[in-house]
């Protein structure tokens, strides 16, 4: 029988599940502006590690509360306990290789702990949900054994085992998704959708804030601009067909497919979405802040993070069982073969090119050959 904490009907995105998302989009904002002011292959490395960490916490969530009746206070305790928690996790995504990455470790941990028992009480009452549960909390504690020990080391070297974390929660979840999953899945997208878009708007605000910590001069009007246009175009790449087509396609799985399906198309393929957004607002604040001087780095983590955007959208619509059209992909060889151009180029004319490609993207995929294949049921 159900638990008693389980919903009894299909649910949207409840209040509480969008104020823990505020928390990370927190998370998100700090690794944008630690890699945006060190735009270095260690930067980089840094900010991966963290961000899959700060991903993996709320992407976690995303399976525990999907049939979880937010309305029940037990649930709203658990989950703004995770919030508290996670905040403070965003607090101290700067501090990681400091004295504050014990804090970080442990917030994190709570998150994962909470997210954990939500998903076993939840399951209590079928049993092959239940099973598949179990085994993955047996398989994510090396993961989190892994974070235990991270908060005893010192500097590089916790960054070495949080890197280590990581790629057993890898692990763990290709072990998990074979298991037998009860996921609504008009729940399971509108969470991530709504993430997509809380995470777009954050590149406009850090744009923004740059723009106007430079006074606000012209070529900061054109550039922020820009940015909206870019950013206005990437969401038109993303809604206009790849959230609807994911999500039909996950309602379309059988029962001992949809874990496989979920893990792949949102909790690992929509990483290089996030991550690409993550990108390209790092570039955006890092390049406003050389005024007209070329781009450098910054033009690398512009285009890398547009060109994973477009493209990662793409996978997951390719593993959603869609043939897309043609402009997606020339759009995303154009983008990623334009990055060493852009790094001499200051950022108007950068801006200007990225634009165009993804505008064309946005106009012309609709007029490509985008066809749903049949799912096997």
């Amino acid at each position: 029988m159900p638990s008693r904490f389980q919903v009894e009907a299909s649910q949207g995105a409840g209040f509480v599940e969008l104020f823990f998302d505020l928390v990370f989009v927190f998370a998100v904002t700090q690794i944008t502006g630690e890699l945006a002011h060190d735009l270095t292959w260690s930067g980089l490395g840094h900010a991966l590690v963290v961000f899959w960490l700060v991903w993996w916490a709320w992407t976690q969530f995303t399976w525990s509360l999907n049939e979880a009746d937010t309305d029940h206070t037990v649930i709203r305790l658990l989950t703004l306990a995770a919030t508290a928690s996670a905040f403070f996790m965003a607090l101290t995504v700067p501090l990681v290789t400091e004295i504050g990455g014990a804090l970080f470790a442990v917030a994190y941990l709570i998150v994962r702990f909470i997210g954990l028992w939500l998903q076993r009480i939840l399951a209590s009452g079928d049993d092959a949900w239940a099973e598949a549960v179990r085994k993955w909390v047996l398989t994510s504690s090396l993961g989190l054994l892994a974070v235990i020990v991270s908060i005893f080391v010192p500097g590089e070297t916790r960054m070495a085992v949080l890197a280590v974390a990581a790629g057993l929660d890898v692990i763990a979840a290709i072990r998990a998704g074979r298991e037998e999953w009860r996921l609504l899945a008009a729940h399971f997208a509108e969470r991530h959708a709504l993430f997509v878009i809380i995470v777009l708007g954050e590149s406009l605000i850090v744009a923004g804030a740059t723009a106007l910590d430079n006074e606000l001069g012209s070529s900061d009007l054109v550039v922020t601009g820009l940015a909206v246009l870019i950013t206005v175009g990437l969401w038109w790449t993303y809604f206009a067909s790849a959230k609807d087509t994911c999500e039909e396609a996950m309602d379309g799985q059988p029962e001992r497919r949809l874990g496989g399906y979920a893990r792949d198309v949102y909790s690992f393929g929509h990483v290089p979405i996030i991550g690409g957004v993550i990108a390209f607002a790092a570039g955006l604040e890092s390049g406003l802040l050389h005024g007209d001087e070329p781009l450098g780095p910054a033009g690398i983590a512009i285009g890398a993070g547009v060109a994973l955007f477009v493209g990662g959208t793409g996978l997951v619509m390719l593993r959603a069982g869609t043939r897309i059209g043609w402009p997606r992909w020339v759009g995303f060889v154009v983008i990623l073969g334009s990055i060493p151009f852009l790094t001499g180029l200051a950022p108007s004319p950068a801006l200007i090119l990225i634009a165009v490609v993804v505008l064309a993207v946005a106009v012309a995929e609709p007029r490509g050959a985008i066809t749903v294949a049949s799912q096997s049921r």
